[in-house]
């Protein structure tokens, strides 16, 4: 079983409640919701937060919601919020082998979720992350196998460049919304001829 996780956490102490503001009109998390529910060999989605806003908000677009306890705030691993997703789910069903964590402060990402994910399948690994084009990890991809979340080890990475905006402040909203914007003209422009 594939399964997507969106982490997001209701505090963030440069741009407060960070995953709902809104970028081109939407919040952030809508666009990691949207780029999930286009990769069809994902099995189900969650987003892992401790807000009661952004869980009204996912359940209202149909994703369910993991609560993140108080022990998974601040400056903790991401791996450990998705090993904590895992266990939640994981009696439920079939075993979780993989998981797709997508950041929402990341709107503009222009690596698809198909892609990172058949790269991961592809080359046998048990991490990929993505960073930007000058090497600084950002988040927008992060894959991750069974056993790296049973064990802690990865046997091998694979790293991907998605230069996409990693938005941690107010300024880096512009950014965002200037790369989606061209991109709505370019295929509105596509669609016309």
């Amino acid at each position: 079983m594939i399964i997507a996780v969106i982490p997001a956490k209701g505090g963030s102490r440069r741009l407060p409640n960070k995953n709902m503001v809104k970028v081109g009109g939407l919040p952030m998390l809508d666009y990691s919701i949207r780029a999930v529910r286009a990769c069809e060999r994902i099995d189900a989605v969650y987003v892992s937060t401790d807000s009661d806003e952004i869980a009204l908000h996912a359940e209202s677009h149909g994703v369910p919601v993991i609560r993140r306890p108080e022990s998974l705030g601040g400056e903790t691993p991401i791996a450990d919020v998705y090993r904590h997703a895992v266990g939640s789910v994981g009696s439920v069903g079939e075993a979780v082998e993989v998981v797709v964590g997508l950041q929402p402060d990341h709107p503009d990402r222009d690596v698809s979720v198909s892609d990172a994910l058949d790269r991961f399948l592809a080359e046998g690994v048990d991490r990929l992350m993505s960073t930007e084009a000058d090497g600084t990890k950002n988040g927008a991809h992060y894959i991750l196998s069974r056993h790296f979340l049973e064990t802690g080890e990865s046997r091998k990475d694979v790293v991907i460049v998605d230069d996409c905006t990693n938005i941690h402040h107010a300024s880096d909203l512009a950014r965002a919304e200037a790369r989606l914007a061209d991109r709505s003209e370019a295929a509105f422009d596509e669609s016309n001829g």
